[in-house]
């Protein structure tokens, strides 16, 4: 009976502990805890990932515009100084592209069946940065 009450007090405690683990994000897809330190920094952070690098952990969203009810969002991280373009609420194949002041810019389509996908980063220490999508004829957000 010991065993069996072992045994449970053991299970409990395993789902207290993943029911309390955040979920994961739309940029943070369990490559890296939340919270983890960041493992790149401004210019070292171009073209790698928020979710792998954990610049995703204090990620804001700078800036955002509505289009078509798809929500683009240009994202940022303090810690990293490091920009990415995220789009939500949208439709296998649209996509999201991020733009720096340097000239660096990258893209991502939403794979189909999805309905949110994240840009790799740019450099945002002394830059701007903005992110933007061709749905409904084109719009970008704001320069952060």
């Amino acid at each position: 009976m010991r065993k069996l009450f072992g045994a449970l007090t053991l299970a409990g405690a395993t789902l207290a502990a993943l029911a309390s683990t955040p979920s994961a994000s739309a940029e943070n897809d369990g490559h890296l805890p939340i919270g983890a330190a960041a493992t790149c920094y401004a210019s070292s952070c171009t073209g790698q990932w928020p979710d792998k690098t954990g610049c995703a952990s204090d990620a804001i969203t700078a800036k955002s515009k509505t289009i078509s009810g798809r929500v683009i969002e240009l994202r940022y991280s303090p810690t990293c100084r490091a920009a990415w373009g995220r789009i939500r609420n949208g439709v296998g194949g649209d996509y999201v592209s991020v733009h720096s002041s340097s000239g660096t810019e990258y893209w991502k389509a939403i794979p189909i069946g999805s309905t949110t996908t994240f840009t790799g980063m740019v450099n945002d220490a002394g830059l701007f940065a903005y992110a933007c999508t061709p749905v409904g004829g084109g719009t970008c957000t704001g320069t952060y």
